[in-house]
């Protein structure tokens, strides 16, 4: 009874760790206009919301990995993304962003090359900001992938998300730039080294139990 409690209770921590990884989704935006690819520049990640049915947003900026020194006013100025047009979803469905002041529109040219997006917010010089934080609410079977989608628009964008960030270091005689991406942010190796080690437990005590 006490090696099938242990076992049991492995597999729920097993289940547990993997169910909080799934609850979000990450990707990088590691294409520029100006600056050099391959490099990750800003992290989207989209969680379960607090609310059951809502989905977070997060859209951090990377700092370091901009030309440096980065001036008085940097940050990001827009922020693109898409969603699965099987979908239902309006402008309205946008909420509790931050920084409040910042507006959304629809069917927006992310410029740099990188095609039209189903929604953009956006901000001034004043707000720019190196963390976005919103929530769609109210959205009928959208799921976390729902908004980890190409658009359909023309010009299309092949890539999920795109952003203009603006005032680092001159390079190329420019001091902002576009960039996109969908690059999956890998999962952490101690989670899956986490998983495998309660899972090898398991095992051993299995094969005690045979024994």
């Amino acid at each position: 009874m006490k090696t099938f409690s242990r076992t049991v209770g492995a597999l729920a921590l097993v289940s547990a760790a993997f169910s909080v990884q799934a609850a979000s989704i990450s990707y990088y935006l590691d294409q520029s206009n100006v600056l050099t690819d391959g490099v990750n520049y800003l992290q989207v990640t989209i969680s379960d919301g607090a609310t059951i049915g809502d989905i977070d947003f997060t859209v951090d900026v990377l700092s370091a990995n901009f030309p440096g020194p980065l001036l008085s006013n940097f940050g990001m100025q827009t922020f693109s993304f898409n969603y699965d047009n099987s979908l239902s979803i309006s402008t309205a469905n946008i909420q509790d962003v931050d920084p409040a002041t910042w507006n959304i529109t629809e069917d927006a040219n992310a410029g740099g090359g990188f095609g039209k997006f189903e929604f953009e917010l956006s901000g001034t010089g004043a707000t720019r900001t190196t963390l976005l934080t919103f929530t769609i609410s109210g959205v009928t079977g959208d799921t976390l992938s729902s908004y980890a989608i190409g658009s359909t628009l023309n010009p299309s964008s092949g890539e999920f998300f795109a952003a203009h960030v603006a005032d680092f270091a001159m390079t190329n005689g420019a001091t902002s730039a576009q960039f996109a991406g969908s690059t999956p942010v890998p999962v952490p190796a101690a989670l899956w080294l986490f998983g495998s080690g309660l899972l090898g437990l398991v095992g051993i005590s299995r094969r005690k139990k045979t024994a």
